[in-house]
């Protein structure tokens, strides 16, 4: 959610990485506020913005703490990494101070964090730790059907895309009907097999852990889409609220520094 004093909606939801961010969901401005709000010096307009969406953001960084509780943890990385962000930019066409408060999954670059990470499973290479949300569009987003096993290519042919010549391959899937498949054997540590079971409460066998022709896809969970649709309306709220106080507080700062905006 942000303040965009030219007119860009004040809450929206979008997913995606950065530019690429595709919008699903906004809210209308509040005109009158950011009208205000441009004749302000930047550093008195953005302290309290930030300040009101501090307080709006909270229902919207509580609800997705929520949806991801739900989910079935393996590691708890997910739920660790939920955050909420806070920046100040001026670099906008018109040089107007915006600020700008992001509720998701932290991104896994922190490099000290990453070295802090300590191991999920006894002898497995998994890691847990709050920079560790490789999966969250996974989860997010859910994956398609798939055949393990490695792709062959069966026929290749030569032609014109563009202006220039390229190959085609046409690949088929080896299937692994008949051989299974481990699939977390290595990252997960070995399993200790007892009867029908491997201990460690990681499943039954073989179904949880061997891969056998076609894999069905994961659902998606969408607990970033829900937890939106279930705050957006306190989120509203409270922002309407909370940005009028800002504009009141911000130009008391401002009589007290500079004396009357005349």
């Amino acid at each position: 959610m942000s303040i965009f004093a030219t007119g860009a909606p004040l809450v929206k939801f979008a997913l995606g990485k950065s530019k690429y961010a595709k919008q699903q969901f906004s809210l209308a401005t509040l005109t009158e506020v950011t009208d205000a709000l441009k004749a302000l010096p930047s550093d008195i307009s953005t302290k309290y913005q930030l300040r009101a969406l501090r307080k709006a953001a909270k229902p919207g960084q509580e609800a997705l703490r929520r949806q991801v509780a739900n989910i079935t943890e393996v590691t708890g990385n997910l739920l660790a990494s939920v955050a909420k962000v806070e920046r100040k930019y001026t670099n906008n066409r018109a040089r107007l101070p915006i600020g700008v408060v992001v509720i998701g999954f932290r991104r896994p670059v922190n490099t000290k964090s990453q070295k802090m990470a300590t191991p999920a499973f006894v002898g497995g290479s998994v890691l847990k730790g709050p920079n560790r949300a490789y999966h969250s569009h996974l989860v997010e987003f859910g994956t398609r059907p798939r055949m393990p096993g490695k792709n062959k290519i069966k026929s290749r042919r030569r032609v014109v895309l563009g202006g220039r010549i390229r190959t085609l391959y046409e690949r088929e899937k080896k299937s692994t009907t008949g051989r299974g498949i481990l699939s977390s054997f290595n990252t997960r540590g070995p399993f200790s097999h007892t009867g029908s079971t491997y201990s460690g409460g990681r499943g039954a066998y073989p179904k949880d852990f061997i891969a056998s022709g076609p894999v069905r896809g994961a659902t998606p969970r969408r607990p970033l889409g829900k937890a939106f649709q279930q705050s957006r309306g306190q989120m509203q709220s409270i922002l309407d609220t909370e940005m009028r106080k800002a504009l009141v507080k911000a130009m008391r700062e401002y009589q007290k520094r500079f004396g009357d905006l005349g």
